[in-house]
């Protein structure tokens, strides 16, 4: 059994340990980042890109839309091609939305892109950005062609 001196014993004696005790657990609970500000970096893409990347994605949708003519089975495909694009787009818009406004690009204002690599012109930034929408919409486009020459010689 225990003594009513060994639970005396055991009590701090100096009221200042309490306060250095909860000053300590404090610090153990404070986020280990500063709060965020009201606006954040985001992407800093210009809104063109994404006028762009969206209008090359729909030229592709176009394209396979007339290059498979009326077939049912092509068509429902297409369209759950598109219904993914829409949701893949607009989950990551809803998701940067959630972040608060983002900062103006500084491509808008003629400065240089800062990334992981270092500092990007424009042209380069829209260059690695535009690349695999570009492309996917000029295979589109090769692919009506074709079947519009198939349709012609066939």
């Amino acid at each position: 059994m225990l003594e009513q001196s060994n639970l005396a014993a055991l009590e701090p004696t100096d009221p200042l340990e309490h306060e250095v005790e909860l000053q300590a657990l404090d610090s153990m609970f404070q986020p280990l980042a500063a709060p965020a500000p009201d606006s954040h970096k985001g992407f800093e893409l210009p809104r063109s890109i994404w006028g762009i990347m969206l209008s090359c994605y729909a030229v592709f949708f176009a394209t396979i839309s007339l290059a498979t003519g009326g077939s049912g089975r092509a068509r429902f495909a297409i369209v759950v091609s598109i219904i993914y694009a829409a949701i893949y787009f607009g989950v990551a818009r809803i998701g940067a939305r959630q972040a608060g406004p983002e900062a103006p690009s500084p491509l808008d204002r003629g400065k240089p892109l800062e990334t992981w690599t270092g500092l990007m012109d424009g042209k380069a930034v829209y260059g690695q950005i535009l690349i695999v929408p570009g492309t996917i919409a000029l295979f589109g486009i090769a692919i009506a062609i074709v079947a519009a020459f198939v349709r012609i010689g066939g």
